[in-house]
């Protein structure tokens, strides 16, 4: 079984039939919306827009999330491969769209390893 059968397995157990609703698949436009609404700065088309387009990047990776959060419920569920898989696929996805949402909100981003040396990228996995 995959690291994302394991987590869909984990949150059907949590959440019934909701747990599909965290497949990389879905776009959560219902989420996306509540989103935009909640933080649109005004009701300019050009806030609205803004407000969806931050939306849009803290949704789009709730599957890595998901994979994050059954983790560290259960991580003896997970052997290490699966452990790789999930935090190569993680850092592959969602810093970019977190990175993307803090600075269309106008946050400004600290690289909290800016003085930190690099590990070498990992071996590709299977």
């Amino acid at each position: 079984m995959s690291a994302s059968e394991k987590v869909t397995e984990i949150f059907r157990e949590l959440a019934g039939d909701d747990a599909e609703r965290l497949a990389a698949t879905r776009f959560l436009a219902d989420v996306n919306s509540r989103i935009t609404t909640s933080i649109a700065r005004s009701q300019e088309k050009a806030d609205i827009l803004a407000a969806d387009h931050i939306g849009f990047h803290l949704i789009d990776w709730q599957a890595d999330a998901a994979f994050i959060v059954a983790l560290s419920l259960y991580p003896e569920r997970f052997t290490d491969e699966d452990i790789r898989e999930g935090i190569e696929s993680f850092l592959w996805h969602a810093p970019a769209h977190v990175l993307a949402a803090a600075r269309l909100s106008g946050i400004a981003i600290t690289d909290l390893a800016a003085n930190e040396e690099p590990n070498p990228p990992p071996e590709p996995t299977g």
